[in-house]
């Protein structure tokens, strides 16, 4: 009896493991798992530098969910930084960053808004390949696209 009961237990996870293998391939790609994510747009910046010095340098995120930690780039300066995440909320605290002077004023500028902005951030929502992180009044300050 409790043999047979084991062998229908085990069916029962066959076939119900093989409908969530599907559900996971078809599931939206999520920002904390140490993915890198492209910067497309800042809020209340009519247009965003994507790239600087050609494709070599663009601005980009990364979470890395086992130690906690926010790592990227501007278009000219780097940062590091801790965050927190609870099913669509997230918070990004103690932002570090190196302090290049870039040629451009505006690039310079760009990275101040964008690291500023990251320390404001409460709350994302994922669609696809694109990642937006939003201020408590539900504003898109960061939109980013999925790199790699």
């Amino acid at each position: 009896m409790l043999k047979k009961l084991f062998i229908w237990i085990i069916n029962i996870q066959i076939i119900l493991g093989s409908g969530f293998a599907y559900a996971q391939t078809t599931k939206t790609k999520s920002p904390f798992d140490e993915s890198v994510w492209r910067i497309e747009s800042l809020y209340n910046q009519p247009k965003t530098i994507q790239t600087y010095q050609g494709e070599k340098n663009y601005a980009s995120i990364s979470f890395n969910p086992y130690t906690r930690k926010i790592i990227g780039r501007g278009l000219c300066n780097k940062f590091i930084g801790k965050f927190k995440q609870k099913v669509e909320k997230v918070t990004i605290r103690g932002v570090i960053t190196t302090h290049e002077k870039c040629l451009s004023n505006d690039v310079n500028a760009q990275d101040d808004r964008f690291f500023s902005y990251l320390q404001s951030v409460q709350s994302y929502s994922i669609h696809g390949k694109i990642l937006r992180l939003k201020d408590a009044q539900n504003n898109t300050l960061i939109t980013a696209r999925w790199a790699k």
